[in-house]
């Protein structure tokens, strides 16, 4: 069993400190490595589908709260996940993150 707020709050923690120093390159790559962890922590076995969708869904609001600035792809895998977590989805999120760590940069906040 994952403790959902505690998972949430770290990752919503460290990802404010890069923002709060102007980091926001690093914020999301940041942010991009921890919602891969989680959906291969998933792939293997250490959470359940309800567990990653909480997490997913956690993340988005509170990203949106503030600090902000997460990358509009990053939080596209997020809804992903949030909306359903199955092969498929699990799929989709993982090509999208692999084309994430091939930009230049995520710091572009703009579709």
């Amino acid at each position: 069993m994952v403790n959902v707020d505690e998972v949430v709050d770290k990752i919503v923690g460290v990802f404010s400190k890069f923002i709060d120093n102007d980091d926001i390159e690093n914020g999301n790559r940041y942010l991009l490595a921890s919602v891969e962890t989680l959906i291969y922590e998933y792939m293997a076995g250490m959470m359940n589908s309800q567990e990653l969708s909480e997490i997913a869904r956690k993340l988005r609001d509170k990203i949106v709260e503030g600090p902000a600035y997460a990358n509009p792809f990053i939080m596209e895998v997020l809804g992903i996940l949030e909306e359903k977590v199955d092969e498929e989805s699990i799929n989709e999120a993982l090509e999208k993150t692999r084309r994430l760590h091939m930009e230049e940069r995520l710091d572009r906040l703009e579709v």
